[in-house]
């Protein structure tokens, strides 16, 4: 998950002062389970991550979001343009 997908969980639960095992209560899983999804070790569910967005009030883009993915993308991007301009030139 932390490859692709970036994970602000943790930050928006803290500034909610919310604990993991009261966000873990209110969207159903347990308390180990919210542990791991914070950490990237495990890929939640698009159901889990939906029941997450809700909870928390916030759009999933704000929670699930790696800028990172942005600037491969660009740089693969460049690198393909790159590549068409010395074909042709």
């Amino acid at each position: 998950m932390s490859k692709v997908l970036g994970n602000n969980i943790a930050r928006i639960r803290k500034e909610l002062k919310m604990t993991q095992q009261e966000l873990a209560d209110l969207i159903g899983i347990e308390r180990t389970s919210l542990s791991q999804i914070e950490t990237g070790a495990y890929n939640p569910s698009a159901d889990t991550m939906k029941k997450i967005s809700d909870t928390l009030a916030r759009p999933l883009g704000d929670i699930f979001f790696n800028p990172d993915v942005l600037k491969f993308k660009t740089l693969e991007t460049q690198s393909t343009e790159t590549s068409e301009r010395k074909e042709v030139g």
